[in-house]
């Protein structure tokens, strides 16, 4: 296998890897939406009635859960759109075009910059939560123990029975997507620069070739 095909072949597996990778992140997500009844416990506080309830809870705002739910849904088509494309060149020994490797890195630098806003977002709301489930009002010693969290009847309609491994599940598939998608823009990147170092070989060449086919032009031209 060529130096360019073990380059594409690498770029695949990343690309694979995030496909699946995508639907630890919605799925999840969505799921934990609907058993809050659309509420988004990302950056949530609330106050506890006493040691064992939870009196009331000022949840986070819904933008936070949708914007993972949506980088989740966005990452599985692309995914799978460049995965499709990449295994056709590979099945054909070809490669990009130059236009092709520019937009894939412009592509790859935008979604690895939104992917990091949202593990970020996973990530620090999460520890939000869990600082408020597990403050000075509350028994609860670790966030991983609270989720048979002993909710007021005002919040009954809320299943918190598995949130702590669902969101934990999106911090886990939001950070790995992020370094897959890290890794395809620096070698989109490498390619483009490569492509750039082959054009000014090729154009050296040209010159070199012109130049020596003039030599001999003189030369012949000198003869006669």
């Amino acid at each position: 296998m060529g130096v360019g095909n073990f380059f594409l072949l690498s770029q695949l597996t990343a690309f694979i890897l995030s496909f699946i990778l995508s639907f630890f992140i919605f799925i999840p997500m969505s799921i934990n939406l609907k058993e809050f009844s659309g509420n988004c416990l990302l950056h949530a506080t609330g106050r506890w009635e006493n040691d064992s309830q939870v009196g009331s809870v000022d949840w986070g705002p819904n933008s936070a859960c949708n914007f993972s739910v949506f980088m989740g849904i966005i990452i599985m088509m692309l995914t799978l759109f460049y995965g499709i494309l990449y295994f056709l060149y590979l099945a054909r020994d070809s490669d990009s075009s130059w236009l092709e490797a520019f937009i894939t890195t412009i592509v790859a630098i935008v979604v690895t910059l939104m992917l990091f806003a949202s593990a970020v977002t996973v990530s620090v709301g999460l520890k939000t939560w869990c600082d408020f489930l597990t403050g000075s009002s509350s028994q609860i010693v670790s966030c991983d123990l609270a989720e048979f969290i002993p909710f007021t009847r005002e919040l009954a309609g809320i299943n918190s029975s598995n949130f702590y491994s669902e969101m934990k599940m999106v911090e886990f598939g939001s950070w790995t997507s992020f370094l897959c998608w890290l890794f395809l823009a620096i070698t989109s990147v490498v390619k483009i620069i490569k492509f750039q170092q082959h054009e000014t070989f090729m154009s050296s060449m040209n010159r070199e070739r012109q130049r020596l086919l003039q030599k001999v032009g003189h030369g012949e031209n000198y003869n006669v």
